[in-house]
C-alpha cells in the first residue's frame, strides 16, 4: 500500500477502524489491524492554532485539526492563510508533503487544506 494515501488501522476481530493505531482495539480490545486507505477527502469537525510550535518547523504557527473521514476520524496539519479561513463543517482534502525537518532530514506527512 503506497504511504501517500491516508490509512487507518482496522481490527481484525470487530472491524472497527482506528486512526491512529492503538495497542488494542478500543472496541474489543483485540490486538491484531490491518493497515487499509481511506478516504483523502473530509470534514473539518474542530481546529485550533499552534502558537509555539516544535523545533524543525519554520513556521511561527501552526493550525491543527479534526478531519472526519466518515469511517475514522484524522488529526492533522491544516494549511490555510489565517485562522479566519477555517470554519467547522469546510471542506479538507490530504496532501502528501514536507511537514518539518529533524537533524537536517525532510520529514514528510499529511497536510490538510481546502480543495
Amino acid at each position: 500500500m503506497s504511504e501517500h494515501i491516508p490509512f487507518g488501522y482496522k481490527c481484525l476481530n470487530c472491524g472497527k477502524l482506528h486512526y491512529p493505531k492503538h495497542g488494542r482495539c478500543l472496541q474489543c480490545k483485540h490486538r491484531e489491524f490491518e493497515k487499509v486507505p481511506v478516504s483523502s477527502e473530509g470534514t473539518l469537525i474542530t481546529f485550533t492554532q499552534l502558537k509555539a510550535p516544535p523545533s524543525g518547523i519554520e513556521s511561527r504557527s501552526l493550525f491543527l485539526g479534526v478531519i472526519d473521514l466518515g469511517d475514522v476520524r484524522y488529526t492533522g496539519q491544516i494549511e490555510v492563510e489565517s485562522i479566519d479561513s477555517l470554519h467547522i463543517g469546510m471542506k479538507l482534502v490530504a496532501t502528501w508533503k514536507q511537514v518539518r525537518t529533524i537533524d537536517n532530514r525532510s520529514i514528510y506527512g499529511f497536510v490538510w487544506g481546502p480543495p
